[in-house]
């Protein structure tokens, strides 16, 4: 009997030791009863896919049906990371209105220890992980059709679900929502270098569920500025922006009469891409880095297939 209890101390206390063997001492207590309530719910504190800065959509709603796979993989000093890409984009009505649904089937990463206390993650370092992302549906609306004077110009509407955990501060396991107006201009040139430039640029809101009772979301606006050059099938693309939040953290800081928190919710991005153009495939090279509150170097590989959709209306 005595051995039996013996041996099961011990097995509870390695379990423990395992989990958790760093000194939280210095570790801020964001409210709650679960290891998540060490966890800062901001872009700069979480992994590269938790808080996304939008993709540029260059105010066109296509006119065709598209399935992309893809593969990211980011990296930082104590965080490297590769996950997969999925998205659906479905016309309801070619050039009027679509619907996407996209995100990370899976994301496979490792965190050094100085990374998990500086980000306050409960368990340490214990190998490779892999563990399910989110998932997001956009719907898209054209507004305007681009015309010799006027620009195109359309808004968009995204919602996070919360499919991806927030164990190890790779998502948030809350809601995210963001919706923008987008408006995007073309200059077309015959026998020049280039074949089209596309100005584009869009200016919208952005919030997001934190793990503070007190303040229980944060939001900002987001913005975002695109560049496209085209050559007969080849384009490439340019793109600055991001979002800055609220800083609900920081302002309950302050507020309680110390200065212990920074926000870390303001991310900026420069992207770039090079897409070649297909009858039914295109191939994506794309590179971004984060030049506030985005702490990774990620590059991104992927293959989309286009097929013609079918415009209800014309039934």
């Amino acid at each position: 009997m005595r051995f039996n209890l013996f041996f099961l101390l011990f097995t509870l206390t390695t379990l423990f030791s395992f989990s958790q063997s760093r000194d939280m001492s210095n570790w801020i207590d964001f409210g709650g009863d679960h290891s998540s309530k060490w966890l800062q719910i901001a872009p700069g504190k979480l992994g590269p896919n938790a808080l996304l800065v939008p993709d540029m959509d260059y105010a066109r709603v296509g006119k065709e049906n598209k399935f992309e796979l893809g593969a990211h993989y980011h990296q930082m000093p104590g965080d490297t990371a590769i996950n997969s890409y999925f998205s659906f984009y479905w016309n309801i009505a070619p050039g009027r209105a679509a619907v996407e649904i996209w995100g990370q089937p899976s994301e496979t990463f490792r965190m050094s220890d100085d990374v998990r206390n500086d980000r306050q993650i409960y368990n340490d370092d214990t190998g490779w992980n892999t563990q399910g992302g989110d998932w997001l549906i956009s719907t898209y609306v054209q507004l305007l059709n681009e015309s010799f004077y006027i620009p195109s110009v359309s808004i968009n509407y995204t919602m996070k679900t919360t499919t991806g955990g927030n164990l190890d501060g790779r998502f948030t396991d809350a809601e995210m929502n963001y919706f923008y107006l987008a408006a995007g201009k073309s200059f077309c040139f015959e026998g020049g270098i280039i074949d089209e430039i596309r100005l584009a640029g869009l200016l919208g809101f952005y919030v997001w569920q934190t793990n503070k009772v007190q303040m229980g979301q944060d939001e900002g606006k987001v913005y975002e500025l695109g560049l496209q050059l085209r050559k007969k099938d080849f384009s490439l693309y340019a793109e600055y922006g991001g979002y800055e939040g609220w800083d609900a953290y920081e302002y309950i800081d302050k507020t309680n009469g110390t200065n212990l928190i920074e926000g870390n919710n303001d991310p900026l991005i420069f992207r770039t891409r090079l897409e070649k153009a297909g009858k039914h495939f295109d191939f994506t090279l794309e590179y971004q880095t984060g030049i506030r509150d985005y702490h990774y170097q990620t590059f991104n590989v992927g293959a989309i297939y286009r097929f013609k959709a079918r415009n209800f209306a014309q039934r």
